[in-house]
């Protein structure tokens, strides 16, 4: 069976990017299938360090799309990610999954990610997850889960939410957007 969408680029042997979107929402069913699939013992004899991390994250994607507890996957894995790359997509990868349901929590993710992520992304990948970042920043969040929405209907929904706060208003979490001393600005 072939993973799917963000499934498929963490179990592939391919790079990944901290650049990347791992928060596409996935099918219940096939999620379920996915996470019983991931939670069984790697086919490998011993896999390698970074191969099980890949691994354990597609695994915390698959239990969250499948309404498993996706948190005890989270907090498990934050202990064992090693400083750096494998923190920072944690970080990222789990706040675009908490986004995509519209959490309150997702924030919190995104900005520890992005700050652990900086100095690792090539200049034109920061400017694009800053870019994507500030664009999100202000969709309306919510303690509650809303229905899953994929990173472009995201961003159409933030467009819009911020033509109509119009420029200069002050968005849901920020400061007045002509107040930023970043280089949005």
């Amino acid at each position: 069976m072939q993973a799917p969408g963000s499934l498929s680029r963490l179990l592939s042997d391919d790079e990944l990017s901290l650049a990347d979107w791992y928060g596409e929402p996935l099918p219940a069913d096939l999620a379920d299938a996915w996470a019983e699939r991931l939670q069984r013992p790697p086919s490998r004899a011993r896999p390698d360090a970074a191969r099980a991390f890949r691994e354990r994250l597609a695994e915390l994607v698959a239990r969250y799309w499948s309404g498993r507890d996706a948190a005890m996957s989270y907090r498990s894995l934050a202990v064992a990610a090693e400083p750096g790359f494998e923190r920072a997509l944690l970080e990222l990868c789990y706040g675009q999954l908490l986004l995509a349901r519209k959490l309150a929590a997702a924030s919190g993710h995104l900005e520890r990610g992005f700050a652990l992520a900086a100095h690792l992304l090539a200049p034109d990948d920061y400017f694009r997850v800053m870019k994507r970042h500030h664009t999100l920043s202000v969709l309306v969040l919510s303690d509650r889960p809303a229905e899953p929405c994929g990173l472009q209907a995201l961003l159409r929904e933030a467009r819009v939410i911020e033509r109509l706060l119009g420029p200069g208003a002050r968005g849901i979490s920020g400061p007045p957007r002509g107040h930023r001393q970043d280089t949005l600005g």
